[in-house]
């Protein structure tokens, strides 16, 4: 079977001064709270839908979708667990979480089509570091958090005739103050099924763009662009992608 690799990759970065570290800042959550659990297990032979929409609405927004069909008769096993809370998410925690895991061999030609994505944007004004920061040494170095506006998103695509994948995607981005950083996540794994090759397409993505001030100014001073993405058709031994990105006033850096 013919196989073929597509990576892309584009990140820009385009600075206007020096200065001060800057970050995306989360928002606070409402008086009241909500949260909403679903869970799914599926072993079937037939046809096979299942759909999954959140859209959130805000000072920040953030969206999840997961649409997955086949069409036309195979043998399924499908597990999902999808998770959504309005409350303050700290470190390890997420707003929106999502795992599904699929595995299928279709009858007679038929495929099984999965899209997910996930994307969270957002903008803050200017706010005295005092106010946003538990650390009673947060405005050592700035007292101001500079105004900022953020869009990220990442997602994934299969259309196989057999498949075994596993897929999570979470997001964060209400938070008890600013040393919370806000995060997203999506990562896709497909790999063999009974020491077989999956047989189709994968691809996925991260993009985003991301403007800073500096100060108490409302004119951007830093610019930040990237994107990237992959995608495989033939017979898959091991994909495996993890996107993960994460703005803060405090944060760990990773190596």
């Amino acid at each position: 079977m013919k196989m073929a690799t597509y990576p892309a990759l584009l990140i820009g970065l385009f600075v206007l001064a020096n200065g001060i570290a800057m970050a995306v800042t989360g928002m606070n959550a409402t008086t009241e709270t909500q949260g909403i659990t679903t869970t799914t297990s599926i072993i079937a032979v037939g046809n096979f839908y299942s759909n999954s929409n959140i859209a959130w609405d805000g000072t920040y927004q953030a969206v999840y979708s997961e649409d997955t069909m086949s069409n036309g008769v195979g043998q399924i096993w499908y597990d999902k667990s999808l998770a959504v809370d309005t409350g303050e998410a700290v470190n390890g925690q997420s707003n929106i979480d999502a795992v599904k895991q699929l595995a299928f061999i279709g009858n007679n030609g038929a495929q099984v089509h999965s899209d997910e994505y996930i994307m969270v944007s957002g903008s803050n004004n200017p706010a005295a570091t005092d106010n946003a920061v538990i650390c009673v040494f947060g405005g050592s170095s700035s007292d101001t958090i500079p105004a900022s506006c953020s869009f990220v998103a990442a997602g994934s695509t299969i259309d196989m005739s057999v498949v075994n994948t596993m897929t999570t995607s979470n997001v964060r981005f209400i938070v008890p103050s600013s040393d919370t950083p806000v995060e997203l996540n999506h990562n896709v794994r497909v790999d063999e099924l009974d020491g077989k090759p999956s047989i189709g397409k994968v691809s996925a993505f991260i993009e985003g763009i991301i403007q800073e001030g500096r100060g108490n100014a409302t004119a951007p001073s830093e610019t930040v662009e990237f994107s990237e993405s992959n995608s495989i058709d033939g017979e898959i031994t091991l994909f495996d992608k993890d996107m993960h990105y994460e703005s803060g006033v405090r944060r760990v850096r990773e190596t």
